[in-house]
């Protein structure tokens, strides 16, 4: 009887050598997909090893579901000219966050196309999305809250004086070049000035192809080019006091990119 206690605890053993010891270290491989026309669905992990990635798949299989019930809302409400596309990356794949940034730009029956980016970051140890308050200081989160999306998701949105303030920092700095500094200022213009003081509601998740943290806004159709993505680099995250978790995630990310 203990001979086969003993190797049925030593089979057990095996079979938990044959899982990654800590599935959240590695990069996860992702399957791309569609949700409709001209929509992509957000890629699911490939081969989910453990409870926290078979998590992540059911949610963006919901995510994927909201955005097929609201381009066929559109579809009623705009007629044969409705459109809605969507695209979809993963900028962070592992080790322990997993970032997908949704590009939408939808035509119902208005004026003009409406564009929205937006991200959501999960975090592989749990699959639950990530609590950017234990990961960013006070003074990067500023007011936290959940933002509507164009198909009906609530995602985070961060409202940061000081965010907003790194951000403006590293937005299209200037050449030198008369001609391209004048092209920008009406775009520096409206990431400065279009929110009357206040700091606007802006999106993050982690870039490893950068090695830093992104940062994006919506701004009005009539300035929607001006809405750059601006990646604050891992060294400026230490100085401003993030986690060491996130920074050492993004830089071993980034050092494994191809």
């Amino acid at each position: 009887m203990k001979v086969r206690l003993r190797l049925a605890a030593l089979g057990a053993l095996l079979v938990a050598a044959s899982v990654p010891a800590a599935a959240a270290d590695r990069i996860v491989q992702l399957k791309p997909g569609n949700a409709g026309p001209d929509i992509d669905a957000l890629p699911q992990i490939v081969d989910p090893v453990d409870e926290a990635e078979r998590k992540i798949n059911a949610a963006v299989k919901r995510i994927d579901a909201h955005v097929r019930k609201a381009a066929q809302t559109c579809k009623q409400e705009g007629g044969k000219y409705a459109s809605w596309d969507r695209s979809v990356q993963t900028p962070m794949r592992g080790p322990r966050f997993l970032s997908y940034v949704i590009n939408d730009s939808s035509s119902c029956g208005g004026p003009h196309p409406n564009n929205s980016t937006t991200a959501i970051v999960y975090d592989l140890t749990t699959g639950a999305p990530v609590d950017w308050t234990t990961l960013l200081p006070p003074a990067l989160t500023g007011k936290v809250a959940l933002e509507a999306q164009a198909d009906g998701t609530r995602m985070v949105a961060l409202s940061s004086k000081r965010l907003h303030n790194l951000y403006l920092q590293a937005y299209r700095p200037k050449t030198g070049k008369s001609a391209e500094d004048a092209d920008d200022k009406e775009c520096r213009e409206a990431v400065t000035e279009t929110f009357s003081g206040e700091p606007p509601a802006m999106t993050v998740w982690p870039d490893a192809e950068t090695g830093g943290l992104a940062v994006a806004f919506d701004l009005v159709h009539a300035v929607q080019a001006c809405a750059d993505t601006v990646v604050i680099p891992t060294a400026t995250l230490r100085r401003e006091g993030v986690q060491a978790l996130l920074a050492d995630a993004i830089d071993a990310a980034h050092a494994k990119r191809p």
